[in-house]
This record gives structure tokens, sequence and C-alpha cells, in this order.
């Protein structure tokens, strides 16, 4: 009796781990599939890769506007102001396509630092309404920095430096 009950459980033990195979799978004699799954695996990927960068190209996109920063004549902007009761400082920098931002104002009792999309979301409205170029006078260049980012006369000192696309810079300080 013992003999036949062992005979059953070969026979279902067998019949159970052929059942777990799949028609797709084609052994080798290492008793391994010869491509590992490889080519599902590789197309599985490629689309997620695909979907993963459409995802990033919108979300690239999806700051409120068409690519503003691509409009500005500067790649490079920076910004500080004193004032007695703290300071205000943006900074845009455009990267090959790729912009970054950094504000920091500890004016009064505000403490704010931002830095990526929100610094450049924040940013995107003071940067596209300044009118500015090289040749403009400093002062002319100051009073528009001023009137596009909204920031008081009161300062104790005014610092700007832009780098233009047409390869000249600008440097504006008043004390």
């Amino acid at each position: 009796m013992k003999k036949f009950a062992l005979s059953l459980t070969t026979i279902a033990l067998a019949i159970g781990l052929v059942a777990c195979g799949t028609a797709d799978d084609n052994m080798d004699d290492n008793g391994t599939t010869g491509d590992n799954g490889s080519d599902d695996m590789d197309d599985d990927l490629g689309e997620d890769d695909e979907l993963d960068n459409d995802d990033m190209d919108d979300e690239a996109g999806d700051n409120g506007s068409d690519d503003w920063y691509e409009d500005l004549a500067f790649y490079d902007f920076e910004l500080e102001v004193e004032y007695s009761d703290g300071s205000y400082e943006a900074e845009y920098e455009y990267n090959d396509g790729y912009p970054e931002a950094e504000i920091e104002d500890t004016r009064a009792d505000v403490n704010i630092e931002m830095s990526g999309q929100e610094a450049l979301d924040e940013m995107e409205g003071p940067l596209t309404s300044l009118d500015i170029s090289s040749d403009m006078s400093d002062d002319e260049i100051r009073d528009a920095v001023m009137d596009a980012f909204s920031l008081d006369e009161g300062y104790e000192e005014f610092e700007v430096e832009i780098d233009f696309f047409d390869e000249d810079d600008v440097e504006v300080e008043d004390e």
C-alpha cells in the first residue's frame, strides 16, 4: 500500500511540474531557456522607457507655458539687492535647454527659499516682462529689473549680472 501511495504522489508531482511550464519555454541542455526571456523583457523595458521619457517631456512642458525661457535674450541672470532688514536674491541660468532658478528672500520677517521648478514658476513673470539689452544704460537696466521684480527702491546695495546670448555681459552695481 505504501508503494502505491508513493507512486501516486510521484505521478501527481510530475504532472504538477509539467503543468507549471509554458509552451514558450524552449529548454536547452542546462535546463534553462536559451534567451532567458530577454526579448520580452527588452520589449517591456523599451516601452516603459519611452513612456517614462514622454512623461518627463510632459512634466517639463507643464510649467504653465510653452518654454518661456527660450524667448529670453539672456542665459544667465543674477540679482542681489541688500536692504537694511534683509536681502532679495534671484538666480536664473539656462544650460542647453535646461533652465535652473533659485530665489532667496530674507527681507523683514520673511524667509523664503525656492529652487527648481517652483523658483522657475516664480521667476517666469519678472523675467519675461524684463525688456533689456546689453546696450542699455546702467540706470535703465536697474530700473527695469526693479520694476520687473517689484522691489522697493530703499535698498542699501543693488547688483545685477546678466550674460546675453549675443556674447555681451552686463554688470550693474549701485550702493
